[in-house]
This record gives C-alpha cells, sequence and structure tokens, in this order.
C-alpha cells in the first residue's frame, strides 16, 4: 500500500472516533479506516505522503486464546536503475522488459570478456534482471 496523504482526515460519528487514510493499492485509490493500533502504528514510524507499507495480520496464541496481532512494515524505497525500471513497468510490457534484460546480461558478460561465460550464464543473469525489474 502507498501512503496518499501525511495525515489521516479524523472526525467522529455515532460508531466513535474514526481516521480515514487515503491509500494507493496497485495504482487503485482506496480510502481504510484505521482501528486505533493500526493508526498508532503508522504514526510511531512516521510514515508520510509517498511511503509505501505492507499491513498485515497473524494470528497468535496468548495463553489459550488465539488473537490477531496487527503490523506494518514500511517498504524500502528501490533506488537507482531499479527505482527507474519498476517505474516503468506501469507501461511496459513483459516482452519488451524481458528484451531490455537480455541486452544488459549480453552486455554484463561483454564487460567482462577475459571470464569464460556460457549461454546458461547469460540466461540466469538476464532471468535476475527480468524478475527485479518486474
Amino acid at each position: 500500500m502507498k501512503l496518499l496523504k501525511d495525515k489521516p482526515f479524523e472526525g467522529n460519528s455515532p460508531y466513535g472516533d474514526f481516521r480515514l487514510y487515503s491509500l494507493e493499492v496497485e495504482g487503485v485509490e482506496h480510502a481504510y479506516f484505521a482501528p486505533v493500533e493500526v493508526h498508532q502504528l503508522i504514526t510511531e514510524q512516521g510514515f508520510k505522503a509517498g511511503d509505501e507499507f505492507i499491513l498485515s495480520k497473524t494470528a497468535v496464541q496468548n495463553g489459550r486464546k488465539i488473537v490477531p496481532k496487527i503490523t506494518v512494515e514500511k517498504v524500502a524505497a528501490a533506488v537507482g536503475p531499479l527505482a527507474e525500471t519498476k517505474a516503468q513497468v506501469q507501461t511496459d510490457d513483459l516482452k519488451s522488459i524481458m528484451e531490455r534484460s537480455l541486452r544488459d546480461a549480453l552486455d554484463i558478460t561483454r564487460a567482462v570478456r577475459d571470464l569464460p561465460f556460457q549461454t546458461s550464464d547469460i540466461q540466469k543473469i538476464a532471468s535476475c534482471l527480468f524478475i527485479a525489474r518486474t
């Protein structure tokens, strides 16, 4: 999820206080009414607009009971060529990404000509680049 605004819209209703976050999930904007514990986790970690995070809920045993545990984990922002490639994935099709990965793999193997490379090595490098870019 990507946070679209620095702070949520806060208010109250007949059901109690609420915090309404604007989020983007897979390119689609969503409104999210965060429970108190999620709001606290987001606030404690100092999230700002544009920050991406993973919100997960797992079952944890507490004595005889199984209770939910909510975690909010910030996603590290990609930097350099990888960040540029990830942004381009929205508009590129997979074929062009694979072709670019294969060309880059060939360039890498040519740059270190003194090392013995096999076709399978070029394929492995291209596959790694393709996976990183998608």
